[in-house]
């Protein structure tokens, strides 16, 4: 791919990606009250991250049926946390609605087929700090939570891999027992709305821990 395909592309990709975000449904970090979260806490990266996926804010590019979902937020970081990021690389995958991953496995993208590669992606944050993905809601499995692993970079500031919830499941036996996250902060508890559309829309702002 040559340089100007590839600029092509990232200039695509942070159109789409902030397109949703008009108005941001979240409290930017400087906007919350005093007991809120500074540096977002990290979480396990489990066994199904597959390196170098689709750049894509649609990530269900194999239309897999389900109840739709957009997640959205800002990426920020500063000695406040209140610093917007942009061009900060943010990746997501997670289970579908049976609670299985498209791979059930890890390694990179190149070594699965086209066709065995679905809800997972990669996009880049645009000059606010902000970002976007469609996708469907996913199922739970395996004594887990219902969630959705992330892993979020940018220059100057450590790499977070985390996970985050629905915060209408934060009663559940499932969320008391999931002994892979115990105790996961209250900033990680996502609140969903149904949009016009019928859309499940989260917001999930994180705050990046700089190097230094």
């Amino acid at each position: 791919m040559n340089a100007g395909t590839t600029l092509y592309r990232r200039v695509f990709l942070k159109l789409v990606l902030g397109a949703s975000l008009w108005p941001l449904h979240g409290a930017r970090a400087d906007d919350l009250d005093s007991d809120s979260c500074s540096v977002t806490q990290a979480a396990p990266e489990g066994p199904f991250y597959v390196r170098n996926a689709r750049e894509t804010a649609y990530i269900n590019y194999r239309n897999l049926p389900g109840r739709l979902m957009r997640v959205e937020g800002e990426v920020l970081g500063g000695p406040l946390g209140d610093l917007p990021l942009p061009e900060a690389r943010v990746e997501i995958w997670h289970a579908d609605g049976d609670g299985r991953y498209h791979p059930a496995g890890d390694g990179d993208v190149s070594e699965y087929s086209l066709d065995a590669v679905n809800l997972r992606g990669v996009g880049y944050t645009d000059a606010m700090g902000r970002y976007t993905f469609h996708s469907i809601v996913p199922g739970t499995y395996g004594g887990r939570r219902r969630h959705i692993h992330w892993k979020f970079s940018a220059p100057g500031y450590r790499t977070l891999t985390t996970q985050s919830y629905w915060r209408e499941d934060q009663g559940g036996a499932q969320a008391l027992t999931d002994v892979v996250d115990r105790n996961p902060d209250r900033c990680r508890w996502l609140d969903f709305s149904i949009d016009r559309k019928g859309i499940q829309v989260g917001v999930f702002n994180v705050v990046l821990k700089p190097l230094q």
